[in-house]
């Protein structure tokens, strides 16, 4: 007597993600930063123009701020992308679930990315999903959109077994190392801009107003502080990774031993 069993149909695997390109996520910001401070600007100027009028200059400022910092979080959590993500054919996806982002992950995501600006995706080379900043703290990735296939991405890059990291001390010494020398030399450039001590002297006091010393060094060294930070986080992420010399990553070798 024999019984037959009906087969259940194969569920077909899940396409692996396809995480966006530093080029492709540089298009997208280069044009959000467009849509986000034409109108912000376009407001500031309407309210000077109307300054006159009671009460429009406090409504203009509100606008102006609640527009810098809502426009891409109310975007990213209700449609997964932003103007510049849907230009350049991406989207946000929340890491732990695959669909975008709550409101609130979406805020704190686009509010670092403002504060951060292109520095933020230093980090994209150095994480197994080419994540920026804003996106490790959210735990949020930027994909590729399912409908698009003839575009360029990254692949997880998966964990190799075979790959062997140093012990975390030593890691955590050479990272510290690095830290230490990138310090002293941000330290003795800033000293060599300002020869004269007088931005040092103006930011200990706490005075605001530095009329008596450079403007174009005291811009240089802020831009140069902003380097300093990116660098810095660059230097904890690639040490960690084990991609610093003094605590490089090797590979497992394999000896295969001959039984007679």
């Amino acid at each position: 007597m024999s019984t037959e069993t009906e087969s259940t149909p194969a569920i077909p695997p899940a396409p692996p993600a396809r995480y966006a390109t530093f080029t492709s996520r540089l298009r997208a910001f280069v044009i959000d930063t467009v849509c986000l401070w034409v109108p912000f600007l376009a407001l500031f100027f309407l309210g000077e123009t109307t300054s006159g009028v009671p009460g429009t200059t406090l409504v203009t400022w509100l606008l102006m701020f609640a527009w810098l910092l809502l426009y891409d979080p109310v975007m990213v959590s209700r449609r997964g992308a932003t103007v510049g993500h849907a230009v350049a054919h991406l989207r946000v996806v929340d890491a732990r679930t695959g669909r975008p982002p709550s409101f609130g992950r979406a805020f704190a995501r686009g509010l670092i990315k403002l504060m951060l600006g292109v520095l933020s995706f230093f980090t994209m080379e150095l994480t197994r999903r080419h994540q920026a900043v804003h996106d490790m703290v959210t735990h949020t990735t930027v994909q590729v959109a399912e409908s698009e296939e003839l575009v360029e991405f990254h692949a997880d890059q998966a964990e190799d077994p075979d790959v062997v990291l140093p012990s975390r001390l030593r890691r955590l010494v050479v990272i510290a190392a690095y830290l230490v020398v990138l310090y002293c030399v941000f330290v003795a450039y800033v000293v060599l801009l300002d020869a004269t001590g007088c931005i040092r002297r103006a930011a200990i006091e706490g005075a605001l107003s530095t009329r008596n010393c450079n403007p174009g060094r005291e811009a240089l060294i802020e831009v140069t502080t902003w380097v300093w930070l990116a660098l810095s986080v660059t230097m904890i992420i690639a040490g960690w990774k084990g991609l610093l010399l003094g605590a490089r990553r090797s590979k497992r070798v394999s000896v295969d031993v001959a039984v007679a």
